[in-house]
């Protein structure tokens, strides 16, 4: 049951979301439509809302509304951020849902086109690894360029999502954004500070991953290899990994455990004991009883 706290906080919520600009009410319906579409695997309805999005570039106001009134703002997303916090999926998982089930070709090519485009825009290195073939077990996932090609055999609709596709690969990483000048609507006083960099966590790691995978010194340093650092890099960009911490394990990058801060010992005497041998074993637990009778008896 709802109570009379928790009502007045969606009240509130509702109330500062209906005083902000239009534009920003639409983009946040929209996302949470995206979300919706992808949760329920609707691949036709998920291609053409997604395509909608890109054209509006949503994820540069959007309205992060907690209970707590002090804390809701505008948020400003880069495209991947969006794509990984808000509709919660990775690039590979969104593109195979909407080419193996969407019975629209020029649909799901489109929408296919707009991800190649904001995927080489910001994690080109992410695109490259997604065109390879991977091997998962003994199953063999096609690259994007293959899974495409696949598509194109059955619909020429898909050539152009394959042709913008290799035409992205090719170019160098760093090239001028096609969608820079835009970027200036960002300036709008409602919005929180607008860093570019992605925010999300394994939006990080992946960047951070991809650094490390080309610097074989600093991989040494911690513990790994360039090699292991781009296994898991793969598996993660295809949404193989569960977890960020997984990525981190699998990378060798994962720091230690830290040992528990010491041993408890209140309660009962018969508990406190049991919980020392099992800490610092038998033996040793011997050695600190008698130092302690040792000190008692001196005492």
């Amino acid at each position: 049951m709802t109570t009379s706290h928790e009502l007045q906080a969606i009240a509130s919520a509702e109330e500062w979301f209906n005083s902000l600009d239009p534009t920003i009410r639409i983009n946040t319906k929209v996302s949470e439509h995206i979300h919706e579409l992808w949760l329920s695997n609707s691949p036709r309805q998920l291609a053409i809302a997604f395509a909608d999005a890109v054209k509006q570039r949503i994820w540069e106001q959007i309205a992060y509304m907690p209970a707590v009134a002090s804390k809701r703002e505008v948020r400003s997303y880069t495209f991947m951020s969006w794509m990984r916090e808000l509709i919660g999926a990775e690039p590979d998982e969104f593109i195979r849902t909407i080419t193996g089930h969407n019975p629209s070709a020029y649909e799901g090519s489109t929408a296919t086109i707009a991800m190649v485009e904001l995927l080489a825009e910001e994690e080109p290195t992410t695109l490259r690894e997604l065109c390879l073939d991977h091997r998962n077990g003994e199953t063999n996932m096609l690259g994007w360029d293959g899974l495409l090609k696949q598509k194109e055999s059955t619909d020429p609709a898909w050539s152009a999502a394959r042709a913008a596709l290799q035409e992205a690969v090719k170019n160098e990483p760093g090239r001028p954004k096609k969608n820079a000048p835009h970027r200036g609507a960002l300036a709008d006083s409602t919005l929180s500070e607008a860093n570019r960099c992605p925010t999300d966590r394994k939006s990080r790691l992946i960047r951070t991953l991809t650094n490390l995978a080309s610097n074989p010194d600093e991989c040494k340093t911690k513990g790994t290899t360039p090699e292991k650092v781009e296994a898991a890099k793969a598996r993660l960009v295809r949404g193989l990994t569960p977890s960020v911490e997984a990525a981190k394990r699998e990378a060798g990058i994962a720091l230690p455990q830290k040992p528990h801060g010491g041993l408890g010992v209140r309660g009962a005497a018969n508990d406190v004991a049991k919980r020392l041998i099992k800490t610092v074993g038998a033996e040793h637990a011997k050695r600190i009883a008698n130092a302690v009778l040792e000190m008692l008896t001196n005492d």
